[in-house]
C-alpha cells in the first residue's frame, strides 16, 4: 500500500517537528520554507526534506553567491529568490518556517530574528556559540508562539533513547559512572578531500563575520564543504 505524506507526516519524518505549527498547516499541503545558510549541511537537510514530502523553497540567503545559487537550482526552487542579507528572507510573508544552517556564531542572532518575524525555526546544532547566548534565545522562544527545534540526531536515535529508558526505569540498577566514546572518523584519508578554493569576488566577508573576530588567513581563501552557511566557511 502506497503512502502519500501530508505536511505533518513530512515534518515528523524529517525530524523537523519545529515546523509543525498550526499556522504552517492551515494554508496548504506544501510547506513553504526559507533557507538561511546554503552550504553543505543545508544541502543535506534539503535532501532529507525532498525525500520526505512536499516543500517549496521560497527564498535563500548566503553571503557566498554560489551556495545560494546551488539551492536555487534545486528542482523545486527555480523561482526562489536569493539574498545576501538574511533579514530579507525573514521579511517575506509567504514563508511558513525557516531552516538555519549557518556557522555557529550566527545561530542565535538569526534564530531570534526569525522568531521575532513570526516564523517557526529548525536550527542546526549547536544551538548556541557560547553558553551566554542560551538565555536570550530561551527568552525569545518562550515569549513567542513560535516553535524552535534543534537538529540533534544523537538525542533521538533509537539506541540512545533505549539507553535513556533503561537508566530512567532502573532496569540496570543504580548508575554510578558513565564513560562515552566516539570512534567514528568522518575525515579518514579514504573520504577526505581538500577544501575547495572560493571566488572571493562573490563573498561578502563582512556579512559572514558579523560579531566574530576577523581571521582572514584562516577562512577567506577556502571553504570547508560541510556546514557552510551565512558564510563562506565554517570551523
Amino acid at each position: 500500500m502506497s503512502f502519500k505524506p501530508d505536511r505533518r507526516s513530512f515534518i515528523i519524518g524529517t525530524g523537523l517537528t519545529a515546523l509543525a505549527s498550526t499556522k504552517a498547516f492551515a494554508a496548504s499541503d506544501t510547506l513553504r520554507i526559507g533557507v538561511i545558510g546554503a552550504g553543505g549541511r543545508m544541502q543535506a537537510l534539503l535532501n532529507a526534506a525532498a525525500d520526505s514530502g512536499p516543500c517549496e523553497i521560497v527564498a535563500v540567503s548566503d553571503v557566498y553567491a554560489p551556495h545560494a545559487d546551488a539551492v536555487k537550482a534545486r528542482s523545486n526552487a527555480l523561482t526562489a529568490t536569493t539574498h545576501v542579507d538574511y533579514r530579507e528572507v525573514l521579511d517575506k510573508k509567504d514563508i511558513d518556517a525557516i531552516l538555519i544552517a549557518t556557522p555557529d556564531h550566527w545561530h542565535v542572532r538569526v534564530a531570534s530574528d526569525a522568531i521575532a518575524a513570526g516564523k517557526d525555526v529548525y536550527l542546526e546544532k549547536p544551538v548556541t556559540h557560547t553558553l551566554e547566548e542560551g538565555a536570550p534565545l530561551i527568552k525569545a522562544v518562550r515569549s513567542s508562539k513560535q516553535i524552535l527545534q534543534c537538529g540533534m540526531q544523537q538525542r533521538s536515535w533509537s539506541h540512545f533513547r533505549n539507553a535513556v529508558e533503561l537508566i530512567q526505569a532502573g532496569s540496570i540498577g543504580r548508575v554510578l559512572q558513565v564513560r562515552t566514546y566516539w570512534w567514528q572518523n568522518y575525515n579518514s584519508q579514504a573520504s577526505w578531500t581538500a577544501p575547495k578554493p572560493i571566488d572571493v569576488s562573490q563573498l561578502d566577508w563582512k556579512q559572514w563575520l558579523g560579531g566574530a573576530p576577523d581571521h582572514p588567513s584562516r577562512w577567506k581563501n577556502t571553504i570547508a564543504g560541510a556546514g557552510t552557511g551565512t558564510s563562506a566557511a565554517e570551523p
